[in-house]
């Protein structure tokens, strides 16, 4: 769910708010997630005594033995050193009490479930029938999912495209898509790819024959930073072919 170091700064993000137990941490996150996300408490313990450890937090013990955690000078300067992380942290976890989907796609969630359960409980459905509906419910998300990657990252400072020529722009997609995968946030899509990183975040899309390469950060150091990276693996990713990169701001 976080890069490393994130959930750190999260749970310092929230003690800045409030001194809090951790199983009330454990809540909020799972609140500011809409119930989609809930941390263990093997997750969360490790990360407050950490906290501790390193003299950014405090523990008060209450009657009764809970700790309570508050937040010190040195974690207000650390997250003062690292806000801009913690702003793009913050605007992909979303405020607290907001982690419900609008009302409009919970109306058309509901219309769904409504349609499937009516339908089905008048008499068994052919097996051919069920196939098709769970193909149309496919399809469905593989759209939605193409929809939410138009907008990879709000509430960044920052953003350049390059547009490269090369006639292996989707073998360049899975591939980066394969070697990111299991070290930080990805959405893929049919022929792009999504990657979010603590510097902030980067979009390849695959054409004919070009790859358009979007990034965004909240700053130029951070996205130039993020242009090296992705640029070294597609460079890395490449057989014998050379890759131009002309960066534009956007």
């Amino acid at each position: 769910m976080f890069d490393y170091g994130e959930l750190r700064l999260l749970v310092l993000t929230m003690l800045a708010d409030q001194p809090s137990h951790g199983y009330e941490i454990i809540k909020q996150i799972k609140e500011r997630f809409g119930g989609n996300y809930k941390p263990s408490p093997g997750v969360i313990y490790p990360t407050l005594t950490w906290l501790y450890d390193k003299n950014y937090a405090v523990i008060d013990t209450e009657g009764g033995g809970r700790k309570q955690y508050s937040i010190t000078s040195e974690g207000k300067a650390f997250l003062k050193a690292n806000e801009a992380q913690v702003k793009l942290l913050m605007s992909r976890v979303g405020p607290s009490g907001k982690g419900r989907p609008p009302a409009q796609i919970v109306n058309a969630m509901d219309h769904l479930k409504f349609a499937l359960s009516l339908r089905m409980k008048r008499e068994p459905l052919a097996e051919s029938t069920l196939d098709k509906i769970a193909g149309v419910i496919d399809a469905a998300a593989d759209e939605v999912e193409e929809l939410m990657n138009e907008r990879p990252v709000a509430d960044t400072n920052v953003k350049s495209v390059a547009v490269v020529e090369t006639p292996n722009a989707e073998r360049f997609v899975r591939r980066l898509s394969s070697h990111f995968q299991h070290k930080t946030p990805v959405t893929a899509g049919e022929n792009s790819v999504q990657i979010r990183m603590s510097r902030g975040a980067c979009f390849l899309e695959a054409g004919e024959h070009e790859l358009r390469v979007t990034v965004m950060s909240p700053d130029v150091k951070q996205m130039g930073e993020l242009q090296e990276i992705i640029v070294r693996h597609l460079e890395d990713a490449s057989v014998r072919e050379e890759l131009r990169f002309d960066w534009q701001s956007a």
